[in-house]
C-alpha cells in the first residue's frame, strides 16, 4: 500500500502517495477529474522497479480546492513542491491526459527536474469526439449519488467493460461520503476552470518541440483523443521522442498497466 504525505504551497494542501522502490524516483500525473491512486494498477505492475510519487492535482481528490489558481503554472509549481518535500531532485515523469500536458509543460519549463518523460495519450490537438466526451462528463455529472450501488452502476454505464478492480478504486477514491450519500471529490468549479483555461495548440506544439529529455508517447489504438497521425508529429517534433501504441482506450493506464509499467521502467534506466 502507498503512504499518504502532504505539502503546503500558497495556503493549498497538496495530498500525495508514494510507493516505495528501488529505481528511479517517477512522477506520475492523473488526468482531469481523477485522482494520485488512479494509478494504483500502474503501481502494482512497477512492483518495485521505480519509486513512484502520486500527486491528488488541486481541485481533485484530498488535495485543496481553491477559489483560483488553475493555470498551468500553477500545476507544475505544485509539481516542484512535491518533488522537493519527497526530496526528489529529478525525476522520470508520467503524466496521462492533462497529466501528460502538464508533464510537457513542466519538462519544457524545468528540463533540470525532468530526467525522462512518458506522455501517455495527451494530445496536443485532442480528437473533438474525446474532448466532447470529457466535457459532457465532467460538467453534466450527476452532483451524488444515494450509495456505493447507485454510484458504481453510473460507473459502469458511462465507462463501460473494465475489470471489478476499477470500479472499485473509483469507488474508493473519486467519491467521497458526504451526509449518507457519495460526492465527487474532484471539484465542479475547479474543473471547468481548467478546462476553459487550456493552452492554445500552437503553444503546446512550441513546449513540446523544447523538450530535450528522452520521451515516450504512449497511444491507445482505440483513444478518443489521440490520433495516429498527431501521435507521429508529436515523436517527430520531440528532440529524442519515440511512439509505442498499445490496444487500448484512452484510459491506458487501466487497459495495460503491465505493458505501460514495462516501457517506463526501460525508459527510466
Amino acid at each position: 500500500m502507498p503512504t499518504r504525505g502532504t505539502v503546503t504551497r500558497e495556503s493549498t494542501e497538496l495530498v500525495y502517495w508514494t510507493w516505495p522502490g528501488a529505481g528511479p524516483p517517477t512522477l506520475l500525473l492523473h488526468g482531469i477529474g481523477n485522482y494520485g491512486r488512479y494509478w494504483d494498477l500502474f503501481a502494482d505492475s512497477i512492483a518495485g522497479r521505480l519509486r513512484l510519487i502520486a500527486p491528488d492535482a488541486r481541485g481533485h481528490g484530498e488535495s485543496g480546492r481553491p477559489a483560483q489558481g488553475y493555470a498551468l503554472a500553477d500545476f507544475a509549481a505544485d509539481a516542484l513542491a512535491v518533488l522537493d518535500a519527497t526530496g526528489t531532485e529529478d525525476a522520470v515523469v508520467v503524466g496521462h491526459s492533462m497529466g501528460g500536458l502538464h508533464s510537457i509543460n513542466l519538462a519544457a519549463r524545468y528540463p533540470e527536474r525532468v530526467r525522462a518523460l512518458t506522455i501517455v495519450d495527451a494530445s496536443p490537438d485532442p480528437l473533438p469526439a474525446g474532448a466532447e466526451r470529457a466535457q459532457r462528463l465532467l460538467t453534466g455529472r450527476p452532483a451524488r449519488f444515494a450509495d456505493r450501488a447507485e454510484a458504481r452502476a453510473y460507473l459502469e454505464r458511462t465507462s463501460p467493460s473494465y475489470p471489478p478492480a476499477v470500479y472499485e478504486n473509483r469507488l474508493a477514491f473519486a467519491f467521497r461520503i458526504d451526509d449518507g450519500g457519495l460526492v465527487w471529490r474532484s471539484d465542479p468549479a475547479a474543473l471547468e476552470r481548467i478546462m476553459s483555461g487550456r493552452m492554445p495548440a500552437e503553444d503546446r506544439w512550441a513546449a513540446l518541440a523544447s523538450i530535450t529529455c528522452p520521451t515516450l508517447v504512449v497511444r491507445g489504438t482505440r483513444s478518443n483523443v489521440l490520433s495516429e497521425d498527431t501521435a507521429r508529429r508529436m515523436v517527430q517534433t520531440l528532440a529524442d521522442g519515440r511512439l509505442m501504441e498499445l490496444d487500448a482506450g484512452h484510459n491506458v493506464p487501466l487497459d495495460r498497466p503491465r505493458e505501460l509499467a514495462d516501457a517506463v521502467v526501460v525508459l527510466a534506466a
